[in-house]
């Protein structure tokens, strides 16, 4: 790999980490480095710590030391201590192609939107010069997220739409939550042509996701495919029904939904029975309401405006039905949604309602509305803005249409020099296999040395490293999922085997690895594909699910507990040995789902909960839930004092299988 540096990446780097020092070695070296030994992960956070501290000391300049202070540097980020992990950045400068490493050490080294925002974008205009596509989308997309936080709306689209214009075409998940995310801002944020824009993104995602699907097997990517094409189709029916008012798409859309066993059909349903009473169609109206047979959304609040959406419709055949669901529509609804019903409740012909519906708008207008515009800008937000952005789309169309033009016909150029030159360099064509081939043989060890570092050998299961990989994507999971039910969460659990040194003690350490692996296939064949089950170190074990209610956090602890207690573990040479195990609970988010580096603090509250059953009874699971912690600082000062301590205050609450 050729280690080059633009000059204005080379002025990146001076802005922000001081003065750029030359390696030696590239991040190919790095990656073919035997993986840092297991044992470490099993310290605790300061030991660990201090180990990778006394490492790099014996060999700072080399590529050893580059990867033990890398690794330096994420220890502090995921403890969220910044000001030690910016230092880390200084001393210890990411290599050109580390953009993973160089994206976050600017987000630790400038916090502030208007200095992270032009050094985010010249480390994409570095990563598309070195033609690094995928690396360029992701970082585009990332950054589109945090400006529309920012809310900076016009930006936002822009980089939305950059990343879909060099996402490779085999990253499905990636081009997915690109398109996804673009649509839904182009559907609530713009006017009827963004709107049908945003529509037309949505059929683009699902013709995509209808595609991988027929060739998918793997049962998890499968089920995520599938429900982004449900998800498509619902939003394509709330954009026609909520925005453009066209009831005829809208019920072609949400038909795709309503006879099927989807998360979404009770939505669809009740939205179908209002388009449809809207069209004069009551008789099919009817039979919306009659399909629901009753059933109801999980979520108060979602199933609160969902039965204002049937009244409105009952209203069509009967002048009688009250609105009180409409009238008393919850305040964390959608503003997307408030709108709609206030507007629709100042269009009925009864002066009491048309009068509460205004006076809704105007609250809503208060409180909400006149802020978040406050907020985003009025430049940004407004629709000639918008249209100004699509023209600039169109125009960049053309100038990519003139590069690839032109870059065509050097192509073709070099093609004849090639065949001009031929006959001189048949020599050399044996030379360049051999080469290739080494670099192939080189490429496939790295691949199985990055797998080697992220599985544990004894169980098969990933390690701490793994599971640190795998997080993004359950949150990128959890934050689709909360879009329609608020109960989403991801269930952390920790736990070990009790007095497993007895069992090494009495049986010896054939038979405690044998009862490892045991355990591993117990809770493998006990839980769904898409939960993650790592080895966190020694008897220690850690399992994240995906949670739909609160109740199921408690199940699947309650189906941790009886896989391991139904029946005694077979070793080798031995009887067999009665085993159990103890378990810490909580669920994620504990505090919000906008601080997601909180996740490494819920693993040490879980270990305090399962430490709190092990003195309490052992074989037992225990759960601690939020009640009144509302910020990091207070869930660190939890993590220092007793549970029952915590539990007196009213700060945490406790949910035990203990008799």
């Amino acid at each position: 790999m050729n280690f080059r540096l633009t000059i204005s990446s080379v002025l990146l780097l001076i802005s922000f980490m001081g003065p750029v020092k030359s390696a030696n070695f590239i991040l190919e070296d790095v990656i073919n480095l035997t993986p840092l030994p297991d044992k470490i992960f099993d310290l605790s956070d300061e030991e660990r710590i201090k180990w990778l501290q006394n490492e790099f000391k014996k060999q700072p300049q080399s590529v050893e030391g580059y990867r033990l202070n890398r690794q330096l540097f994420y220890e502090f980020y995921w403890l969220e201590k910044n000001q030690v992990a910016k230092d880390i950045c200084e001393k210890t400068q990411p290599l050109r192609d580390d953009y993973y490493y160089r994206e976050n050490c600017i987000e630790v080294s400038f916090p502030k939107y208007a200095d992270y925002l032009p050094r985010m974008l010249e480390l994409i205009h570095e990563a598309k010069s070195y033609e690094h596509e995928s690396d360029a989308a992701s970082l585009l997309a990332n950054l589109a997220w945090r400006q529309s936080q920012y809310g900076d709306i016009a930006g936002t689209y822009q980089n939305y739409e950059a990343a879909l214009s060099i996402a490779p075409a085999d990253d499905i998940l990636l081009i997915n939550t690109i398109m996804m995310d673009t649509a839904t801002n182009y559907i609530v944020h713009g006017d009827d042509a963004y709107i049908n824009k945003g529509i037309e993104l949505l059929k683009k995602t699902r013709e995509q996701s209808q595609r991988a699907l027929a060739k998918e097997t793997d049962v998890e990517m499968r089920a995520i495919l599938q429900d982004n094409i449900e998800l498509t189709h619902f939003n394509t029916g709330i954009a026609h029904m909520l925005h453009l008012y066209d009831y005829t798409k809208a019920l072609e859309s949400f038909d795709k939904l309503n006879k099927q066993q989807s998360v979404y059909a009770v939505s669809a349903l009740s939205f179908s029975s209002l388009a449809a009473a809207k069209l004069s169609k009551l008789k099919k109206a009817k039979s919306y309401i009659s399909l629901l047979a009753g059933r109801k959304d999980s979520q108060k609040v979602v199933e609160n405006y969902l039965n204002c959406y049937r009244q409105l419709a009952i209203r069509h055949w009967d002048k009688a039905q009250n609105l009180k669901s409409c009238l008393n529509v919850d305040s964390n609804t959608t503003i997307e949604v408030q709108l709609d019903v206030y507007r629709r409740l100042s269009e009925i012909n009864d002066p009491e309602i048309n009068l509460a519906g205004l006076q809704k708008l105007k609250q809503l207008f208060i409180e909400k509305i006149e802020p978040q515009l406050k907020n985003r800008g009025s430049i940004a937000a407004s629709n000639t803005e918008l249209r100004r952005l699509q023209r600039e789309s169109e125009l960049k169309s053309v100038v990519l249409k003139q590069q690839e033009q032109l870059q065509l016909e050097k192509e073709i150029a070099a093609d004849n020099r090639q065949r001009f030159f031929i006959a001189l360099v048949a020599v050399m064509i044996s030379i360049i296999l051999l080469i290739i081939s080494q670099l192939r043989q080189k490429k496939r060890l790295a691949e199985q040395y990055q797998q080697m570092s992220v599985r544990d050998s004894l169980t098969k299961l990933g390690n701490r490293r793994y599971l640190e990989q795998q997080m993004n994507r359950e949150f990128a999971y959890l934050h689709r999922e909360l879009r329609t039910n608020k109960q989403a969460a991801l269930g952390i659990y920790i736990f070990d085997i009790d007095h497993f040194k007895k069992i090494n003690d009495s049986y010896g350490h054939q038979a405690g690895d044998e009862v490892l692996q045991e355990l591993s296939k117990r809770i493998t064949q006990a839980t769904r594909d898409t939960d993650l089950l790592v080895r966190w170190g020694g008897e220690e074990f850690v399992f994240i699910a995906r949670l739909d209610t609160k109740e199921r956090t408690y199940q699947l602890a309650d189906r941790i507990l009886s896989t391991i207690n139904s029946q005694p573990f077979e070793v080798s040479q031995h009887d067999p040995i009665a085993v159990t195990c103890t378990l810490g609970v909580v669920k994620f988010p504990f505090i919000d789902t906008g601080n997601l580096n909180l996740w490494s603090r819920l693993i040490n509250l879980a270990d305090a909960a399962l430490y709190y059953g092990k003195m309490k009874q052992r074989n037992c699971w225990v759960a601690l839930n939020n009640e009144n912690i509302n910020a990091k600082e207070q869930l660190d000062e939890l993590l220092k004092r007793p549970l029952e301590e915590a539990v007196e205050q009213g700060l945490i609450s406790i949910k035990t299988s203990i008799k």
